[in-house]
């Protein structure tokens, strides 16, 4: 698992949510978490007109 954060921007919720999902998909085995553990780990923010969904290895 990724020891940082990472970030998924996307000019749509769609958008950054297949870019999160792309990366939980190329990366699934590596990860081991299933999508839903994955997305548990993501908070969404949203500024000006970008989505962005943060992935935290370390959730709080």
């Amino acid at each position: 698992m990724p020891s940082h954060n990472l970030v998924f921007n996307g000019l749509s919720p769609h958008l950054a949510k297949r870019r999160a999902l792309n990366f939980w998909y190329t990366h699934r085995e590596s990860l081991g978490l299933t999508v839903s553990e994955f997305f548990q780990h993501c908070r969404i923010s949203h500024e000006g007109a970008v989505t962005r969904i943060v992935f935290h290895a370390d959730p709080k």
